[in-house]
């Protein structure tokens, strides 16, 4: 996997021009296709694979372990075969035609017989694609003789501005709204022009996503989107998708799947893939997304984790030391990790204003420090809100006063490894406030997906706030506040936890409102059991908001915390 001093600070634009630059080599020609495809190792194969339309995928099939084909300049291509091209986005295609601009790589010399060979297995899976459009189709039919296509297509459209990135291909079209440097579907306009016009004169493809869209989201809103990011829409997959995420929740619950499961309406199995998550939710098991950054992917796993390794059993001791220290609190250090916070955090709420607010920004520094340093991460963080009281309602409205909330209403406790080396003094300190500054932008960001559609006004940005623990890989290419934090490797537990109740403010009930979060920026990627560790952590600052609403509940004077702002990180007060 790479991880050279060559690739830090390495972009997207500058990793796909090398690997054009570089791709006529002496090698076979199909381990070249394999280094375009994963984009040199960052890629897991098999998610590389679902970014390949169906020919340049058999093709791929057809010359693996043929050490005698190369790619050669493309400009010299002389003989039957196809151009290799490597779009912007970093997607490998193979061509009959050698693409305008940059994309050409190379080319592949093929004989007629390995062309007739792909030919026969693209019309094979056009066959089954075709038959299971059928489906998808009928819903659009029925939507526009109902009268509702129009309406459906705006939900689409706003829709894909609750999640930070929609990219998927049907085959060579791409709908997107992507920090990729592509937005087709609100941008360039592709959902404006399907509201105004049937169905019938749509294309292909275009009936597929409208169609998909509203699938996907039946089966658990928006963020299903991200299941097929960076790769191939089709609804054969879709399908797959639908039946595979059943399958894997009833295996959770220890349900029995019935026998016509693989031939069920893609609506009616979306519908029940979101009611069999919320009792995986409240099972045994728990759902997290792997995330891989090159290609925005977030794809769902599910895991045994019993609830009894989702919290802390004893008291983490840096914690416990510092709450003798700081408090004087003799507490059991073999008591249970949340009960502590919650006692220590009950304990700080009696003193007087300032203490209190220097205390509880002092408590979740020290919580996250130690998270920092049981994951081996060079620097960790948690967000929330800073006066917990304006996530009350102010007004008959449930949101009222809470989207008066601004970027400075939030902050960011971001602490860096005691033993990290680079970067360190006024650099480091630049660095963790820009990614603080990003952190409070996102909360900002979150706060309004927690209630209804009609609640919000329609100018008002906002995402769906993350509610599933994840682990992401090579997060540093596209993203230019991960290119500068250099988010490599990162893990995120976002809170409340879904297997626990949302954070309850003035009856306002919240997720994603805080989380523990650690980054590295080189090394190994994270691993399953660090994510349960964060999870873990994220109980211990759970533990600490829950006992802070309940005094915002009770009418007790809770101070807003004043701490981790421009002078916290000048100052290096961590």
């Amino acid at each position: 996997m790479p991880d050279s001093a060559n690739d830090l600070g390495l972009k997207a634009a500058e990793l796909i021009a090398r690997l054009r630059a570089d791709a006529a080599r002496d090698e076979p020609a199909y381990v070249t296709l394999i280094r375009l495809m994963t984009l040199d190792g960052r890629i897991p194969f098999a998610a590389a694979a679902r970014t390949l339309g169906v020919r340049t995928r058999s093709v791929l099939h057809l010359v693996m372990g043929d050490d005698s084909l190369r790619i050669t300049n493309h400009a010299a291509a002389r003989r039957d075969g196809l151009f290799v091209a490597l779009s912007e986005q970093g997607r490998l295609r193979l061509l009959d035609r050698a693409p305008a601009g940059t994309e050409a790589v190379g080319h592949l010399a093929l004989s007629r017989a390995v062309l007739e060979r792909a030919d026969e297995a693209v019309a094979d899976w056009n066959l089954c694609e075709h038959a299971e459009r059928r489906s998808l189709d009928h819903l659009l039919r029925r939507w526009h003789q109902a009268g509702e296509l129009t309406a459906r297509v705006e939900q689409v459209a706003d829709w894909v501005e609750r999640v930070e990135t929609v990219l998927m291909y049907v085959e060579d079209d791409v709908f997107s709204r992507s920090d990729a440097g592509t937005n087709t579907l609100l941008r360039d306009g592709v959902l404006r022009r399907l509201g105004a016009s049937a169905p019938d004169h749509w294309t292909d493809a275009e009936r597929l996503f409208v169609a998909a869209a509203q699938v996907l989201f039946t089966a658990g809103r928006a963020i299903r989107f991200e299941e097929f990011n960076g790769q191939q829409l089709s609804a054969t997959r879709l399908r797959s998708w639908l039946v595979t995420t059943w399958l894997r929740y009833a295996g959770a619950l220890r349900l029995d799947p019935p026998d016509d499961l693989p031939s069920r309406c893609p609506q009616v199995l979306a519908q029940q893939v979101d009611e069999l998550a919320e009792a995986v939710n409240r099972s045994d098991s728990v759902r997290f997304r792997r995330i891989g950054g090159p290609i925005f992917s977030k794809e769902e796993q599910v895991v045994t984790l019993p609830h009894r390794h989702r919290s802390h059993a004893t008291t983490p001791l840096p914690i416990w030391r510092w709450t003798a220290h700081r408090l004087g609190l003799e507490s059991d250090v073999s008591g249970p990790g949340e009960q502590t916070v919650r006692t220590v955090t009950a304990a700080i709420l009696e003193l007087p204003p300032e203490e209190c607010e220097q205390r509880l920004a002092e408590l979740l520094k020290v919580i996250v420090r130690t998270a920092a340093v049981e994951l081996d991460a060079d620097y960790a963080m948690s967000s929330a809100v800073r006066d917990l009281t304006r996530l009350a309602p102010e007004g008959p409205s449930r949101v009222a006063g809470v989207l008066q909330l601004r970027k400075p209403d939030f902050f960011c406790c971001v602490v860096p490894h005691p033993q990290l080396r680079q970067p360190t003094g006024r650099a480091l300190g630049k660095m963790l406030w820009l990614v603080a500054q990003r952190m409070q932008y996102n909360r900002w960001h979150f706060v309004p997906g927690n209630f209804d559609r009609p609640e919000i006004p329609r100018p008002r940005h906002y995402f769906f706030p993350p509610a599933l623990p994840d682990l992401a890989e090579h997060s540093d290419l596209w993203h230019g506040g991960h290119v500068t934090a250099r988010v490599k490797f990162s893990i995120r537990a976002p809170g409340a936890s879904l297997w626990r109740p949302p954070l309850l403010v003035g009856g306002n009930a919240y997720r994603g409102c805080f989380d523990i979060r650690a980054v590295r920026m080189s090394g190994t990627p994270f691993v399953r059991e660090e994510l349960w560790t964060a999870v873990r952590y994220t109980g211990l600052v759970d533990a600490m908001w829950r006992t802070v609403a309940q005094a915002v509940e009770q009418r007790r004077p809770v101070p807003p915390i004043t701490a981790f702002d421009g002078t916290w990180y000048e100052q290096q007060q961590w």
